[in-house]
């Protein structure tokens, strides 16, 4: 649920979706410095490094100012800690609008994913009018695959971007 005095502050059972901040970079860097988590990234299971974390952070806060969406912190209620990201950014390569997320290894399996990913496009199409949403994943990536279609994604069709080989699905609105 969008919060009441700040619509992007989404609220959803224990968690709180806020807008990613450049003081997240040390949450973020854990995240991605994790093999497991990375083996589905363009770093194909290598950590990434701390600089292009804090490059990706810039880019999110910057998305922020210039369109009316973005890429949020999924952030504990009980503990204040970071779980991860979800949201959604313009993809110049295939000029479309995409849903990314990750999530610390420690809290996959729990459906906090297919959680942000709903309210990320609840948000995309209720608060930034959008009209499409396109989400990417790897053949491989069955735990992403799923969290696409239960988000309501229909597949398309298979696509080579970033030096690899994926699945291309959408949802409109």
């Amino acid at each position: 649920m969008v919060g009441d005095s700040n619509p992007k502050i989404i609220q959803i059972d224990g968690l709180t979706m806020e807008p990613l901040q450049l003081s997240d970079l040390d949450s973020l860097t854990a995240i991605w410095s994790d093999p497991e988590v990375t083996r589905f990234l363009p770093s194909r299971g290598k950590p990434i490094p701390r600089e292009k974390v804090e490059r990706a952070s810039a880019s999110f806060v910057e998305h922020w100012e210039k369109r009316d969406y973005g890429i949020w912190k999924i952030v504990e209620d009980e503990t204040d800690k970071m779980l991860g990201y979800c949201g959604l950014r313009y993809l110049d390569e295939l000029n479309e609008v995409e849903l990314l997320y990750g999530l610390a290894k420690t809290h996959w399996g729990k459906g906090i994913a297919t959680k942000a990913a709903k309210a990320s496009v609840s948000y995309g199409f209720n608060e930034a009018n959008l009209n499409r949403i396109i989400a990417l994943a790897l053949p491989e990536n069955e735990a992403s695959k799923k969290v696409i279609e239960k988000t309501g994604f229909k597949y398309e069709k298979q696509i080579h971007i970033f030096n690899l080989d994926g699945l291309y699905y959408s949802i409109e609105r």
